[in-house]
């Protein structure tokens, strides 16, 4: 009885732990692959969240805002964090007259905070012409090979180096301690770099001093969705709701949602990107697809952004470049070569043979059926569709008693075959009799279990002539490989549902950093004048996995490279080190 009122009080004090690190106020700071960027350019961030116990490890939404210059909404964005940490990235636009841009970082529960603790703003300086009133760093940055700063949390071991054009660099970046430490790296060309003007050391605000008037409402992570049924009479003991999310490209989700007592429900720990349809079905025992009205709110601030902003906390930097405005050190994009391809538009049947077949399944001597079609579903079994369809393919349907009869017209010297229309199907590819094989998602399968498979559930049929190759053993008579629906098809929703839906939105989509590849002779052909070498925004490093390795190509001209490591600690000690190698 001890050892229970143990182990419930354990348990007591880590949930109301949990919850008390869930409400604490937290802190954010974004750090960029470079610091200046080309109009069009993608910038690259990684965002971290800190509190006053340290990483802030529990999934959190993070609201970003981009602002022009004169505080006008350029565009907002939702991101959810791992381990104290989410990347995200924003595109430039290529008419953007200004010389910075402002990124606006805040979580909904920073809203009901103190004005001064609301938003952690940055500038990100957008490329410009210089003056002549250049600022130079000391000669004393250039370290011979390499300039590491105090920090020895982490360390950074070479294993391939090469500055020549498009040469091949690899290191090892290993964590020193014990703690689990969450980095982000950015390498760059160290001719043209400028000076940040934010790092994560002098400008990361430390959670101890944020103030907020009163606690949220609810813990904002994940989507959420809260809802009302509107439903006379309504008994939640005999009615189940079930919600469906639809997403194209994506297999839907399905679930079950628990109803109190007065029609409220709440949906929560939904992940998808951009926006989504979600339904409501609900079902009474004895009364399925019941009527019903309903209002709901999704939780969060997936929607909502001030179109200007005129109260941002830092006042406006000025930037000074390290070089003149010379052709060679103005920041380039990488040049894209001119490529002409010839596309063949694909049929229907060739898009359903490349989303399903694989391996020996796709292509062979087979005859295709689209199932999507709207006459498919009036056929009884996938059988019924294919008789006389198939060239050389007899499909009869047998029954028992026309089996009892078959055996006794033999008997008697007389060969009748009489077949039932839902009997047992009979196959024979010409005068073969040979047994054919039968596959549903290509894994072998009974004839029975493809008679019970629903019209509705098939998307594509694959029948292939004698012999066929990719069934063990062999299928010298030939096969039928049948696909069901994988949930992103056209027609997944079906017409004139009971379903109830609505709209709701979703996270927004990072786009991946694309490192070169430049172990081909033949992919060393394209002009390089990248400024970031390599863009890595997520390392997870604990006393478990302590290394990573990274591998990266030089652009067509540097001899100098800047490696820049910054991140947090699980205790919530920051880190940077930075190194300059040549």
């Amino acid at each position: 009885m001890l050892v229970k009122f143990f182990y419930t009080l354990l348990l007591l004090i880590i949930v109301v732990n949990t919850n008390a690190q869930l409400n604490l106020p937290v802190t954010l700071y974004a750090h960029h692959n470079q610091t200046v960027f080309n109009t069009g350019e993608q910038i690259y961030s990684k965002i971290y969240a800190r509190s006053i116990k340290g990483l802030h490890m529990q999934p959190l939404n993070i609201y970003v805002d981009w602002y022009t210059a004169e505080g006008s909404l350029l565009k907002h964005q939702i991101y959810l964090t791992k381990f104290g940490g989410a990347e995200a990235n924003f595109q430039v636009p290529e008419d953007y007259p200004f010389a910075f841009l402002r990124m606006r970082m805040y979580t909904a529960q920073s809203l009901k905070q103190l004005p001064e603790f609301q938003f952690s703003d940055q500038v990100v300086f957008v490329k410009q012409q210089t003056s002549s009133n250049t600022k130079h760093l000391p000669d004393s940055i250039f370290a011979s090979t390499l300039n590491s700063q105090s920090d020895q949390s982490i360390s950074i071991n070479k294993v391939a180096s090469s500055f020549e054009a498009k040469g091949k660099n690899e290191w090892i970046i290993k964590n020193n301690g014990k703690d689990f430490l969450n980095l982000s790296l950015s390498i760059t060309e160290e001719e043209s770099f400028e000076l940040p003007n934010y790092t994560i050391l002098q400008h990361f605000k430390d959670p101890s001093l944020v103030k907020q008037n009163f606690k949220s409402d609810y813990y904002d992570a994940f989507v959420q969705v809260n809802g009302k049924l509107k439903l006379a009479d309504l008994n939640p003991s005999n009615a189940s709701l079930v919600f469906s999310l639809f997403k194209r490209g994506q297999m839907p989700i399905i679930d079950q949602v628990p109803l109190l007592a007065d029609g409220s429900f709440s949906i929560d720990r939904l992940i998808f990107t951009d926006s989504a349809q979600l339904s409501l079905q609900l079902d009474y025992k004895g009364k399925r697809n019941q009527k019903f009205e309903l209002t709901y709110q999704q939780l969060g601030l997936f929607q909502n952004a001030p179109l200007y902003a005129f109260n941002f906390s830092d006042s406006l930097p000025v930037f000074h470049s390290r070089f003149k405005n010379t052709g060679w050190m103005n920041y380039q994009k990488q040049d894209e070569n001119e490529v002409v391809v010839y596309a063949k538009t694909k049929t229907a049947l060739e898009l359903l043979e490349d989303k399903y077949a694989t391996g020996l399944f796709k292509g062979g001597d087979a005859v295709d059926f689209n199932m999507m079609l709207p006459n498919v579903r009036s056929f009884p079994t996938l059988f019924h569709f294919l008789q006389g369809k198939v060239p050389g393919l007899q499909i009869f349907f047998q029954s028992a008693t026309s089996t009892q009869a078959m055996d006794s017209a033999v008997t008697a010297g007389r060969k009748e075959e009489e077949s039932g229309i839902f009997g047992t199907p009979k196959f024979s590819w010409r005068s073969s009799q040979d047994q054919i094989k039968f596959f549903l998602n290509q894994v072998p399968v009974s004839v029975d279990a493809l008679l019970q498979l629903p019209m509705a559930d098939i998307a594509y049929i694959k029948v292939f002539r004698p012999p066929f190759l990719g069934a063990g053993m062999g299928a010298p008579n030939g096969a039928i490989a049948v696909y069901t629906k994988q949930g992103d098809e056209a027609d997944y929703i079906p017409k004139k549902s009971k379903l109830t839906g609505f709209m709701v939105y979703g996270y927004t989509s990072p786009v991946s950093f694309l490192s070169p590849d430049y172990s081909s002779e033949k992919k060393k052909a394209v002009i390089d004048k990248r400024k970031t070498l390599l863009w890595v925004p997520t390392i997870h490093l604990n006393h478990d996995n302590p290394n990573q390795g990274i591998i990266y190509y030089n652009n067509d001209r540097s001899k100098r490279h800047r490696i820049i490591i910054e991140g947090v600690k699980q205790n919530g000690e920051l880190i940077r080190k930075e190194w300059i190698v040549e």
